[in-house]
């Protein structure tokens, strides 16, 4: 039986180990890509977004333990402290296409960074019973990110992001091009 916290008391849990740092982003499934991210900065002041198409090869990818191969469009717009991360699948198979299909548009994960290699990531997780929805390995396959199976557990899935130090996320981060308005 668990000890009741007192009022004013801190706990830390678990207290053994962490494995995700803060997160780098949030991503929202949409239809349409650019159209979405004229939206968000019409309406809403953010942006500017970078659009970004990327084809994986059914060699890198997989979708349900399933090899995959599939084209997606990205918007990515920096704000103060994360990545709004929009996504669309353009062609193929994805989390994403049965994300929208079963839910429609919406958000559907939360990244964090994770260290390399990707595959020692990977067994971290499936030690703890916490398997992949997606999984997509970069051209060094040190790297790469994929979808956990988080949902049932803690209501919404998390993505980890195994990618060198100044990697493509970093470089986005650090692109002066990207200022938003909170980072004027």
């Amino acid at each position: 039986m668990q000890r009741r916290m007192k009022d004013g008391e801190t706990k830390i849990i678990p207290a053994d180990r962490l494995l995700l740092s803060d997160p780098t982003h949030v991503c929202v499934v949409v239809r349409d890509v650019e159209k979405t991210a004229q939206t968000y900065a019409s309406l809403f002041g953010v942006g500017p977004f970078v659009i970004r198409l990327m084809k994986t090869p059914r060699s890198h990818a997989s979708v349900g333990g399933v090899p995959a191969e599939y084209t997606l469009k990205f918007g990515y717009a920096r704000t103060s402290t994360i990545t709004l991360e929009l996504v669309e699948t353009v062609e193929g198979r994805t989390s994403y296409s049965d994300f929208l299909e079963k839910h429609g548009e919406g958000l559907h994960h939360i990244g964090y960074r994770a260290s390399p290699p990707f595959d020692e990531e990977l067994r971290r997780w499936e030690r703890l019973g916490i398997g992949t929805l997606q999984v997509n390995y970069r051209d060094d396959k040190r790297y790469g990110w994929a979808y956990m199976d988080t949902q049932a557990i803690v209501g919404s899935i998390i993505e980890i992001v195994c990618d060198p130090a100044l990697g493509w996320w970093e470089s986005l981060a650090l692109a002066n091009d990207l200022k938003g308005p909170m980072n004027k």
